[in-house]
């Protein structure tokens, strides 16, 4: 049966899924134009859904072939050398050959031994593909999590190169290059540390200079709510006033992805086991969130270490939530472009700075209350 998932991926057949049909086809579009952008939203924004999603669509084409993998949990030890790092990116190229398309797997894994450096992987990446007659779609999840040493730089200047190559008729690559991440490959610089920006990773050029924005928005609007509420509500038998709930939920939420499907799953699994008559209220949105401030989970937490970790951020957070300053939304100011990539703040209908939601709001105003109570003791 069906449920509401807010970890890890959702899939059309077993969750509760807001349709994202439009989303993805405004992606397939610059997909299909060759287009190498940044999939860079927030935590628990629906990325790596998003990107299984896509791959799903690719896969039906006799046209494309998708190589999704995700560089979650590639260590240090992976990243400590060249050749490490290339033989380990041939093998998550391999392993997710043997699930979609089982005759390319052995097909890469016979050019591991040959690969010594990233001169020797373009190589036998240009190898490899050339054999393949389709067009080739690279897809990085969690890119950013191996941002911050130079290896990963050298990485990011050929993936730079062969796509240029491919897209001048020099090469036979990758005709398209989606990263998804928490930033943008134009700022993973902030991440790297002083020095990786030695002379010899200029060789590659810069790999900043490359990708085109990504503008589709990824958050969800009342209406699209709707449609997660509708499956929901047919599957269940359950009589609810869908437009009314969703209006609601977007409400408190702004349509951020987690919250969505936070506030749902703990109706449905909290709220209507207690209840006799198994229908929603508008009411049990207002009661769920007053229930969610009062717990703890990995995105509160992260917005907290974030808050704790950075003075800046801190100090113009504390503002923002305290109502002590009117902010224009100017993402060239480091802090709040920091803010905007971290999700915690949007601007409103005069270009001023405002917390992303109102759930965001109700925590970071308790935070800094309780922060300055704890400071007069």
């Amino acid at each position: 049966m069906k449920y509401f998932n807010t970890t890890g991926i959702c899939v059309p057949e077993k969750n509760f899924m807001v349709d994202t049909t439009n989303k993805i086809e405004q992606i397939l579009k610059m997909v299909y134009q060759g287009k190498y952008f940044v999939i860079n939203r927030p935590r628990q924004y629906g990325k790596t859904t998003t990107l299984t999603l896509l791959e799903r669509r690719l896969l039906k084409s006799d046209e494309y072939m998708p190589i999704s993998i995700s560089f979650e949990g590639i260590g240090e030890v992976v990243q400590s050398t060249e050749e490490k790092f290339c033989r380990s990116f041939i093998e998550l190229i391999a392993e997710d050959m043997y699930v979609i398309r089982s005759e390319y797997d052995k097909v890469f894994l016979s050019h591991i031994e040959d690969i010594a450096d990233f001169k020797s992987l373009s190589k036998a990446l240009s190898n490899i593909i050339s054999t393949i007659n389709k067009k080739i779609v690279l897809m990085i999840d969690e890119v950013d999590k191996s941002s911050n040493n130079q290896i990963f730089l050298h990485f990011l200047g050929m993936l730079r190169n062969k796509y240029l190559e491919t897209q001048k008729g020099k090469d036979v690559t990758f005709h398209s290059v989606i990263l998804a991440g928490v930033h943008d490959v134009k700022n993973l610089k902030l991440k790297i540390r002083p020095e990786s920006e030695a002379s010899d990773v200029k060789q590659y050029n810069s790999p900043w200079n490359i990708a085109v924005d990504f503008r589709t928005d990824m958050s969800f609007c009342a209406n699209e709510i709707k449609t997660m509420l509708d499956d929901y509500a047919n599957t269940t038998q359950n009589q609810m006033d869908t437009t009314v709930i969703s209006e609601r939920i977007h409400f408190w939420t702004n349509g951020y992805p987690f919250l969505v499907s936070k506030l749902c799953q703990m109706i449905d699994e909290e709220i209507l086991p207690e209840r006799e008559k198994k229908t929603w209220d508008v009411n049990d949105i207002d009661y769920v969130v007053g229930m969610l401030l009062k717990r703890t989970n990995t995105l509160f937490d992260d917005i907290g270490k974030n808050l704790e970790n950075n003075k800046d951020l801190f100090e113009l957070m504390n503002r923002v939530a305290l109502g002590i300053n009117l902010y224009h939304f100017d993402l060239s100011n480091p802090i709040i472009y920091k803010a905007h990539i971290l999700g915690i703040i949007t601007k409103d209908e005069n270009q001023r700075l405002i917390i992303h939601n109102r759930i965001f709001g109700q925590i970071m105003i308790s935070y800094f209350l309780s922060k300055q109570a704890l400071e007069k003791e």
